[in-house]
């Protein structure tokens, strides 16, 4: 897909993240003192219009929070995130309700997402009544109808529950409620880990097609790596919280020790092109204790002292990002 993506224009960024770090911490226990986690830590990330990046890594890498974060449906602990200019940490909740409609998201799991008591009806209505925007008797009706058109879902099921539905037809529901209100910008969080593959093919699809005529910007989280270098322009890549890679495009050639040892561990279905998959040694750091270096030093091939001791920071060279001390070549 991403070589039918028009380029971004030449234009201020719709998203701007700088620095964007959240910290959950627990209560102490009776035999222990509290803990924190930092699950994003001074993630910087930029998205133009018209943009599909895609972020990676492995589960718990803080993937699902940074898409929180960017829609302030969690408060970060501190930095900031721009969207079109606007600082949301600073708008007041009855603006901030309103800027809602131009991002939206579109969940992982469609069997929760959805209120098992509303119709298809209902579910699409939602976020139209919450803004104020539903209308009334026909007019109602045709953007239910219209919604449903759009994602390709059977008009007949419009009466029908979650529970009566097949989870690409809920994911449909999730992915039309999204649209309803006619964003620009659409975070997809896991959008097809629940389903089965023939359906993920369909939704992927369904995803381009909306993407090229309405021109939406997407940032699309996944732990598949070969799905995300298909579908989307860029790839932010993700480890313990921390962005470690930024891929320029799809099929550029990893830098990063852990983005190549996620290369080679993606399933190649051609016999011809299958690899020797070169197993990770060592153990993946606490979470709760990182060690002050770079996290993924105990499983580098490539780790030094200097990796142990000191946090490489990301930096650019061109268009490529990087947070390693020794990179490939």
């Amino acid at each position: 897909m991403h070589e039918s993506i028009a380029p971004p224009a030449a234009t201020a960024p719709l998203l701007e993240v700088t620095r964007l770090t959240r910290v959950f911490s627990s209560r102490a226990s009776l035999l222990g003192r509290p803990r924190t986690l930092t699950a994003v830590s001074e993630v910087d990330l930029t998205l133009h219009r018209g943009e599909v990046t895609g972020v990676v890594g492995e589960s718990g890498c803080g993937k699902s929070t940074l898409a929180r974060l960017v829609l302030r449906l969690l408060e970060a602990t501190s930095g900031q995130v721009r969207f079109d200019g606007t600082d949301l940490a600073t708008v007041p909740p009855a603006a901030l309700r309103t800027l809602r409609r131009r991002m939206q998201m579109v969940f992982q799991d469609p069997y929760s997402s959805i209120d098992p008591r509303y119709s298809v009806r209902d579910a699409l209505q939602e976020p139209l009544r919450v803004q104020g925007l539903a209308g009334a008797g026909a007019d109602a009706r045709d953007r239910v109808e219209a919604l449903m058109a759009m994602v390709g879902l059977n008009p007949a099921l419009v009466d029908s529950f979650p529970h009566q539905l097949s989870g690409g037809q809920k994911q449909r529901v999730g992915i039309a409620r999204a649209l309803a209100l006619q964003p620009d910008f659409l975070v997809l969080d896991e959008p097809t880990a629940s389903l089965d593959v023939s359906i993920q093919a369909q939704i992927i699809a369904l995803l381009e097609q909306l993407q090229r005529e309405l021109g939406l910007t997407y940032l699309f989280i996944s732990h598949d790596l070969g799905l995300v270098r298909y579908f989307c322009r860029r790839i932010v890549v993700m480890y313990l919280g921390r962005v470690v890679e930024i891929l320029p495009q799809p099929q550029a050639a990893p830098r990063h020790p852990y983005t190549r040892a996620l290369m080679d561990s993606t399933f190649e279905p051609d016999p011809r092109a299958r690899r020797t998959v070169r197993l990770l040694q060592g153990e993946i750091p606490d979470a709760f204790h990182l060690p002050p270096g770079c996290a993924y030093a105990a499983r580098c091939p490539q780790a030094s002292e200097r990796c142990r001791s000191e946090r490489p920071a990301l930096t650019a060279d061109g268009t490529h990002w990087l947070a390693c001390h020794h990179p490939l070549n």
